[in-house]
């Protein structure tokens, strides 16, 4: 992989929340009318219980050429499939297809509290036209259980037949997570920005009240709702010399803390290089270079980039083991 790609990828990689396929039931459902079915029987797809996810781009390049089709998200053994869209998204259908933005991490009781938080319904919710003698009760967040999410709807002509846009309807809601990261379908949902129904605001991607929302570059959190944009750097403290220093004297600090999304992509292109170790200390602000042997180069290449979008050094633990070469500082 050459130095150029490497920096172009850096740049223009999304957040790691950014949006997924999600594919859910609430119990094993059949779909006829299927397109691709690989020796399923009498043209049926059986769709398993629970949630399927898929990222967002990974499922775009798997869309099927018809545009009335859509393609299901299946276990790995299964033979693949695609349905109907009027089918799948019928106001009778069991099975929910939905891209969603999940945030990292749990809600706050700043949030729960300034939204008033306080509707759920039993699982996953279903899709608008789905919610026919379904009515929101009152209950009480258990917000480690939860993640704030944005969930935008699949439709017979939007998406997933065409990427999202202004044809698809959102909502934001508090989902159901376990401590693995898994769905929990077992749990309550909980509407944000509930109307007098119980029921979340409906509205279209990209609306501009939530621009970060809906930036790829940006991470998903609950600043977004808040009404709370994140603190831009302090302006750089007056340089007495003429010439500014050298930017190897300047290390990394509190000012490096408020770029998350700088630091999410090194984390996620780290994980895709050398595997799940984790080589860069945000406390210390030292790179453990051991962890890179046998990728010198990617290591220097995206270190130098990270560096230069923090403005400020990362000080070098250790040696990195070239490939066939004696190791380098």
């Amino acid at each position: 992989m050459t130095a150029a790609l490497l920096l172009s990828l850096l740049a223009a990689a999304p957040a790691p929340d950014w949006f997924r396929a999600f594919q859910y039931a609430q119990k094993p459902a059949a779909l006829r009318g299927c397109s691709e079915c690989q020796g399923e029987p009498d043209d049926l797809c059986e769709v398993r219980a629970g949630t399927q996810s898929r990222p967002l781009d990974e499922y775009r390049r798997e869309r099927p050429e018809q545009p009335d089709r859509v393609k299901l998200l299946r276990a790995r053994a299964d033979p693949g499939c695609a349905v109907r869209a009027g089918t799948l998204f019928g106001p009778k259908g069991a099975v929910e297809l939905a891209a969603i933005r999940v945030a990292r991490v749990p809600p706050s009781a700043a949030l729960i509290e300034k939204l008033e938080i306080r509707q759920a319904i039993a699982g996953w919710p279903r899709a608008p036209i789905r919610r026919k003698g379904v009515q929101p009760a009152a209950a009480a967040p258990d917000r480690a259980q939860l993640r704030l999410a944005l969930v935008c709807w699949g439709s017979e002509r939007g998406w997933p037949s065409a990427d999202l846009g202004r044809s698809t309807s959102c909502e934001w809601w508090l989902l159901p997570f376990r401590a693995d990261g898994e769905a929990d379908e077992s749990r309550a949902s909980f509407a944000v920005l509930a109307r007098p129904q119980g029921w979340p605001e409906l509205f279209r991607f990209g609306d501009p009240r939530w621009p970060r929302a809906f930036d790829p570059a940006s991470t998903l959190d609950e600043s977004i709702l808040l009404g709370e944009e994140p603190k831009p750097p302090e302006p750089p403290a007056p340089v007495a010399a003429p010439a500014p220093p050298r930017r190897e004297n300047v290390r990394c600090g509190t000012d490096s803390a408020i770029r998350p999304a700088v630091l999410d992509r090194f984390d996620q292109w780290e994980a895709q290089i050398v595997g799940a170790r984790r080589s860069l200390d945000r406390a210390g602000w030292t790179v453990d270079a051991a962890a890179w042997s046998g990728h010198c180069q990617e290591l220097d290449v995206l270190r130098t980039a990270l560096e230069q979008q923090l403005g400020c050094s990362i000080a070098q633990e250790g040696h990195c083991l070239g490939a066939g070469r004696e190791g380098r500082q």
